[in-house]
């Protein structure tokens, strides 16, 4: 039986472990065995320290570990595809790949799961609109519901943020509850020879609470601010406030966090600084999500085709450098050109710094095909896609600096008509007031910009 098979059917999914997993577990070892214990309890050897650090270690990972566990099994309930579970440097983390979803809810990666369970429920509710189209098409609309893709889409964004919530309270659930006992378990248990396992205990149940403090305070990427975007998902039904309480609860517990920690220097001491600390990184990630929001809000209604830069003549990938430049490329005053191979489609794309970069002894002789970058590796749209989108495609292949927006040729091959840059970005950007969009001007749809 395959480890896909095993993990749908609710085995235990497989768990990686990182040689950075061991650096930390060596960390807190040292921290416990050493340094902690030793001045909680005194007079005992050498050994039963570093036994007792190496014990807290151990439970501390097992807390880690399970809390993914249970959240995994929260995955399985939700129709995700459970990839494994990976110990490391930081921590243990949850991996669910694409796939089957019975919720809807398509699939994606826990603590990293926030962005791939929205990436793949976006995708299931594309696909789910996309059939359902082609169904009525197939029966002549008769009988059968025509669904919109795009509220496919939002409906499949909003069963993410639910689907994300169900697995922050399963984390959140273990590794409260098992710090609470282990609080109990410290507190009660009898000195003498217990001593030692009732401050590793006390220790570790300590630890663990104080992480599940840390994921309740809400932050865009944090269990917390996922609990409360599924709130306000459901008292209002709509995803663009759950995202925009997040961030806003994010920036008001990050601000409350560095008072408190400001605060707690002078009553405390320079320890209260790791409070300053989770404060400002709350801050950070709830303003960059903020920026985020606003961005993509001024960006609703426009695709890409509506800023799209035109294209530049193509290149023949057998054509010399020396040729590309004389001949199109600096007459064009463009940066990037699409490369046709010999059958004419786009094979990629060239960039003018890469042409500009080959030795002048070598332009005659090197061919365009050697500063080629491969269409795999690059941005692409259709003309038709929305520009809210088109940024995170930027983000996950920028080798063009740019989108290429690309379109199907009648022999089955696709050409390039046009790129999507910064400047295109930003163009879009500084004209969402003249678009109603935080103007106030109404929501006309404008025609291409370059025009």
């Amino acid at each position: 039986m395959s480890t896909h098979d095993a993990t749908r059917r609710g085995g235990l999914p497989p768990i990686t472990v990182r040689p950075g997993f061991a650096v930390s577990a060596a960390l807190v070892t040292v921290l416990l065995g050493a340094l902690t214990l030793p001045t909680t309890v005194a007079d005992r050897p050498t050994s039963a320290y570093l036994c007792g650090g190496l014990i807290g270690a151990v439970l501390l990972a097992g807390i880690l570990l399970g809390a993914d566990l249970m959240r995994a099994r929260a995955a399985r309930r939700a129709g995700l595809n459970v990839l494994g579970i990976i110990l490391g440097a930081t921590g243990s983390r949850l991996v669910v790949a694409p796939g089957a979803s019975r919720a809807g809810a398509g699939a994606g990666e826990a603590d990293g799961v926030v962005g791939s369970v929205r990436l793949a429920a976006t995708g299931a509710g594309r696909r789910a609109g996309g059939d359902a189209t082609e169904a009525a098409g197939s029966n002549g609309g008769r009988g059968v519901g025509l669904v919109d893709p795009a509220a496919a889409e939002g409906d499949a964004d909003a069963e993410a943020i639910r689907v994300e919530a169900r697995l922050a309270r399963a984390g959140l659930g273990t590794t409260a509850l098992a710090g609470a006992l282990l609080v109990v378990v410290g507190v009660f248990l009898p000195g003498g020879t217990t001593a030692l396992a009732a401050q590793v205990a006390l220790w570790v149940g300590t630890f663990a609470l104080l992480l599940t403090f840390v994921e309740v305070l809400p932050s865009p990427r944090s269990a917390g601010g996922r609990l409360v975007a599924d709130r306000v998902l459901r008292r209002t039904g709509s995803r663009a406030n759950a995202e925009r309480a997040a961030a806003r609860a994010g920036v008001l517990s990050g601000w409350a966090l560095i008072a408190a920690g400001t605060a707690g220097v002078f009553l405390v001491g320079f320890v209260a600084l790791w409070a300053v600390l989770l404060g400002w990184l709350a801050l950070g990630a709830s303003r960059l999500a903020q920026a985020q929001q606003r961005t993509a809000a001024a960006l609703v209604g426009l695709t890409a085709r509506d800023v799209m830069a035109p294209a530049a003549p193509t290149l023949s990938a057998w054509t010399s450098v020396d040729d590309a430049l004389r001949e199109v490329v600096l007459p064009s005053r463009q940066g990037v050109f699409g490369v046709a191979d010999f059958a004419g489609g786009l094979a990629g794309v060239a960039l003018l710094r890469d042409l500009a970069g080959v030795p002048m002894d070598d332009r005659g002789l090197t061919r365009v095909n050697r500063v080629l970058v491969p269409l795999s590796a690059v941005a692409t749209a259709a003309p038709a896609d929305d520009l809210a989108t088109l940024p995170a495609r930027l983000a996950e292949r920028p080798a063009a600096g740019c989108v290429i927006v690309i379109e199907p040729a009648a022999d089955g091959s696709v050409h390039m008509v046009g790129t999507v840059g910064p400047s295109e970005f930003g163009r879009a950007l500084e004209t969402a007031p003249l678009r109603g969009q935080g103007g106030g001007l109404g929501r006309a749809r404008p025609g291409n910009l370059w025009r």
